[in-house]
């Protein structure tokens, strides 16, 4: 049963975390390049102290490659901003260190479609 409250507590602060998360750059940031960013999932560590943020980039597939890397990079190089914001503004008792990972699903599942429909034709 206390594996049951656990998995409860991760998921509540994980939503926690990316309802923030959408908030700061949406309210907070003043870099258009992350304001392209949309926060897909949070994952939580079970000791709370690490949480995976992924992300997409909206408009990914008319960007080059460079362009994508630098978003990352700015965006995992302004974690501790995210971090103090999130600090003042949520009521958690210890903000986890913020880890942010690019999620290419979506663009690997675009070209594997574009794929798929040349070789239909």
């Amino acid at each position: 049963m206390k594996y049951d409250s656990d998995n409860q507590r991760t998921h509540r602060i994980a939503s926690v975390i990316k309802k923030e998360i959408a908030q700061i750059i949406q309210n907070d940031i003043n870099d258009q390049r992350i304001k392209d960013v949309i926060v897909t999932d949070v994952e939580v560590s079970k000791d709370l102290k690490n949480a995976k943020i992924f992300f997409v980039i909206f408009n990914n597939t008319k960007r080059r490659p460079e362009e994508i890397k630098l978003i990352i990079k700015t965006i995992n190089s302004s974690k501790l901003f995210f971090k103090k914001i999130m600090s003042k503004n949520s009521n958690l008792r210890s903000v986890p260190n913020l880890r942010f990972i690019y999620d290419d699903t979506e663009a690997k599942a675009f070209e594997l479609e574009k794929l798929i429909n040349k070789n239909l034709r």
